[in-house]
This record gives C-alpha cells, structure tokens and sequence, in this order.
C-alpha cells in the first residue's frame, strides 16, 4: 500500500543522501524561516508546519500564506497556470467494530471493542505568491524588529531549566548527568550557530525518561541513536519557526545522514514519527517560557 507522501518522502532521501539534511540547506539563502499560515492567519502545526516551511524557503517564497485551490478562488485570486503544489497533511480517524460494522475483517480486537484507527490523507496548498492577483495583505510581509527577535530567541531558549556546562569543542546533552556540554559561545561563528545548537541539545534533554522518556531501542536497534537525532533535527528545526532561529549544521551530525536516508528507505513512516516526536518535545519545551504558555500546538 503506497503512502500519500511516497512523493515528499524520495525528494528528502535523495536530498539528504546528496549530503544535507533539506530543513537546514533551505534557509540558506533565504530570510529566517517563517511560521507557515493558514489563509484565516492560523499557525500551522506539527508536520505542516516544517514540511510547508521547508517548501517555502526552498522555492523562496516570502509569505508564509498557504491556500488549498477553493481558498485562492474565495479571495478572488485563482491559482496561476501550472503552479507546482505543495502537500499538507490531515489526519482522519474512524471508529471500527460498531454494531453496524461488526462483520468487517478485523473491525474489533478479542475482545469485542470497537478499536479508532487513525490514517492520513494529503491535500494541495499554493504559496500566495502561487496565485494570480492576490490580495497584498498576503504578500507584503513586514520583517519583525531584529532586536525584538533576538530578545525572543535568548527568552525562549533561556526558560528551558536543563543544566548547561560551558566549555570544551563538543556540545552534547550526558543522559547520565542530566547535563548539556556546550562550547562557550564565543566559541561560535555565530549567535545564531550557538543558539542553533543549544536548541538542538534542549530536544535531547526533553527525551530524558523523567520528561518525555523518549527511547527507540526496541524499534529501531542500531539506528535507535541515529533517529533520536532526527528527531532532534526535525524539533530544532520547528523550535526555529517559532523563534526565526534556522537552524544550523554540526560536523558531528554528518555521519547520521547515511542512518536517516536508510531509515526512511525501510520505513517511510519514521518521517511522521520523528515530526511526531519533535513536535511533542517542542511543546514540552515551550511551556517553560511565557510563549508557550499561551501558544496552543495542537493538530
């Protein structure tokens, strides 16, 4: 049975096996990320959200705004002829095992119970740069104060309580020390390459087994190491949209890269796993700062 995202699944592995994880090269040389908005200015969340910010900054698209075909048609803006989309992701749940639905092949467990089966659908969004005649207020896109910025990355990443030592060339989160090592941040090309890594370590720290107690060994075996990394890149990447941080590339990361493309080969689905997993550990760590206390997530 194919996957709705077998398409967005090969770009990222041939991507990633060309040798650079594709949520970090797509800023490169772009503006900082941007959190993807729905057509009515909501945020998109989980999944959507890196993978439409992905899109966007790979084809440079300023707006954040994204529309299905019918939104573009609403605001008198249709979509312009030949327009590549871009999918989303909706999750569907259906409750099997009803009376009703009772002599369905495995439509309830051993004991009777109707069991909820949750599977995903795609669906196709346009840029508003994508659409003809779109409305300005979708285009002209204010760039927020630097200093504002900068004041929100430092509050977001500073409320988080994981114990940070300074020093040394490695930065890496000691489960058995509960502790993050960092260079000092001197150390770094730049603010942002530090802030970039200190988020990456935070995601670590949130998997702890008295936090989010996040472990893959009985899945994934050898490579459980490798996609606790991925979920740690996919979260510094989200934790990144919320606080315009793109995220940056360590050495010592490149030799996950062969793991990650060869994870996703055997088993499609650890992509939405791993964004799964990223988004949690992004909520978890956002509710220590004033931002997440008041920010909801959710799907």
């Amino acid at each position: 049975m194919s996957n709705p995202l077998d398409d967005l699944i090969l770009d990222l592995i041939a991507r990633i096996e060309a040798g650079v994880p594709p949520w970090r090269q797509a800023w490169k040389a772009s503006a900082d990320p941007r959190m993807p908005l729905r057509s009515n200015g909501e945020a998109f969340s989980g999944s959507n959200a890196w993978l439409l910010a992905f899109a966007g900054a790979m084809r440079g698209y300023r707006s954040p705004y994204w529309f299905t075909f019918r939104q573009a048609l609403a605001i008198g803006a249709p979509v312009g002829k030949g327009e590549k989309a871009s999918p989303a992701i909706l999750y569907k749940t259906r409750v099997v095992g009803e009376p009703s639905e009772r002599s369905e092949v495995g439509a309830a467990d051993d004991s009777g119970d109707p069991r909820v089966l949750r599977y995903l659908k795609t669906y196709s969004v346009f840029n508003a740069e994508q659409l003809t005649d779109c409305p300005r207020a979708f285009l002209d896109i204010v760039d927020p104060d630097p200093a504002a910025r900068i004041a929100a990355r430092n509050a977001v990443l500073d409320a988080i309580p994981a114990r940070v030592e300074f020093g040394g060339g490695t930065a890496c989160y000691v489960p058995a020390l509960d502790l993050i090592r960092l260079p000092h941040p001197h150390a770094f090309d730049t603010r942002d390459d530090f802030l970039a890594t200190k988020a990456h370590e935070q995601l670590h720290w949130s998997g702890a087994a008295h936090r989010l107690d996040r472990t893959f060994g009985k899945r994934f075996g050898d490579e459980a190491y490798a996609f606790e990394e991925l979920v740690a890149e996919i979260g510094a990447a989200a934790l990144g949209l919320r606080i315009g941080l793109a995220p940056q590339l360590l050495d010592s990361h490149a030799a996950y890269l062969g793991h990650w493309a060869k994870i996703l080969r055997h088993r499609p689905t650890a992509l939405l796993e791993a964004s799964g997993h990223a988004q949690r550990a992004v909520d978890y760590l956002l509710a220590f700062s004033a931002q997440g206390a008041v920010t909801d997530l959710a799907d």
